[in-house]
């Protein structure tokens, strides 16, 4: 119950601070690095208690944001529960990465069919920079392409076959630019 409550709050939230990420896991990632800035320990403990009740797990290499500012926070005294583990098969992973002006990141990701894929981009910080976000399929057909204007940016589809998929994201500002990708 409460699982199905959660999205409904972070999106009256959202209405009320158009400057975050509209998505819950989104929002929670960026908020998360801002308490972390900002040594706000307390806050830091509920986004990562957020951040596994999402279900959201870090892609491969990636470091588990959860457990990390969950040790910050019980290390400065901090009363954190862990969450019920319910064994989700998949769900989404997060991606924390950063590019240099005209610099680009390329990575293939596998959706299954007939199960709705999406990307989602957030920028981290200040600076929106001039990031964009493109998917292209197997045979380099572009499904979708959006510059990163706002708080987020996100490509939906539905693929009709178990197929890789292109993921691109690119700087084309003049300043480096750090962002959250997210894959469901």
């Amino acid at each position: 119950m409460i699982a199905l409550l959660l999205p409904l709050l972070f999106a009256a939230a959202a209405s009320q601070a158009d400057h975050h990420p509209s998505d819950p896991i989104l929002r929670t990632l960026v908020e998360g690095e801002a308490a972390q800035a900002q040594g706000d320990t307390a806050s830091l403990g509920r986004k990562a208690r957020m951040l596994s009740v999402l279900g959201a797990a870090p892609a491969p290499g990636q470091a588990d944001l959860a457990a990390l500012w969950r040790e910050k926070a019980q290390a400065s005294g901090a009363i954190i529960d862990d969450p019920p583990y319910r064994g989700r098969a998949l769900g989404p992973a997060y991606r924390r990465g950063s590019l240099l002006p005209g610099g680009s990141m390329t990575m293939r990701q596998l959706f299954l069919g007939g199960q709705r894929a999406q990307i989602m981009v957030a920028p981290t910080g200040e600076s929106n920079g001039h990031l964009s976000l493109k998917v292209q399929g197997a045979k380099g057909e572009t499904l979708c392409e959006k510059p990163v204007g706002g708080p987020q940016a996100d490509c939906a589809w539905m693929p009709l076959f178990t197929d890789r998929y292109h993921i691109v994201i690119e700087n084309d500002g003049e300043e480096a630019v750090s962002f959250y990708l997210l894959v469901r």
